[in-house]
């Protein structure tokens, strides 16, 4: 992994960046906990990605460096340079995957998201899973059940999606864009696990 890290140096400084991806169907709300999560904004009204969207966000490693079970002086060398994630929200278009399998080339982490209103997006999960493992590799993920503020409308449940996630060995978080529910924990979880998984 610590290959796809790219490691810039600045004078005596050095500091760490990576590639992650935002995967799921159209519709789930990738692009809505991206801005939520570098901007700080929730908008009602998107277009849909077509392609893909680019996000840069300095990650606060002050709530996280004490999670990091990284060897060597990884932990002082990201304390002094910090470490930055370039985001890539891919749109959801399977047929117009193709064109943006490039995308998922050197990435060292996903969020799987599917939208807990839509028994679809929920069951489409696998296909994502495996388009990352097929073009990412064995790469950290999570996964996000989004759109928890529409209790009243949801058609899949917290166990499910936690069972889903049980069986892919990874993390299952619920979040809201609109009410900024779990945003933040579901990307420093992440971003946790990129960092546990880089070798010195």
């Amino acid at each position: 992994n610590k290959d796809k890290i790219d490691i810039i140096k600045d004078g005596k400084n050095m500091s760490y960046r990576g590639k992650a991806l935002m995967l799921g169907n159209p519709g789930v709300g990738k692009t809505s906990l991206l801005t939520q999560y570098v901007d700080g904004k929730f908008f009602e009204n998107y277009k849909q990605t077509v392609g893909a969207n680019f996000y840069i966000k300095e990650v606060d490693l002050t709530h996280i460096i004490e999670k990091i079970k990284s060897e060597g002086n990884i932990k002082e060398k990201l304390k002094e340079g910090g470490f930055r994630i370039y985001w890539w929200d891919i749109g959801g278009q399977s047929d117009k995957l193709f064109v943006t399998e490039y995308y998922f080339v050197q990435a060292v982490g996903a969020i799987v998201v599917f939208d807990v209103t839509n028994e679809e997006t929920f069951n489409n999960l696998e296909f994502w899973i495996t388009k990352l493992k097929d073009l990412s590799g064995n790469v950290p993920f999570i996964i996000i059940g989004n759109k928890v503020d529409l209790e009243n409308k949801r058609k899949v449940s917290f166990e499910e999606g936690k069972r889903k996630a049980e069986d892919s060995g990874v993390e299952y978080i619920e979040t809201s864009a609109k009410d900024n529910k779990n945003v933040e924990l579901a990307f420093e979880l992440l971003s946790i696990q990129i960092l546990n998984n880089m070798k010195p």
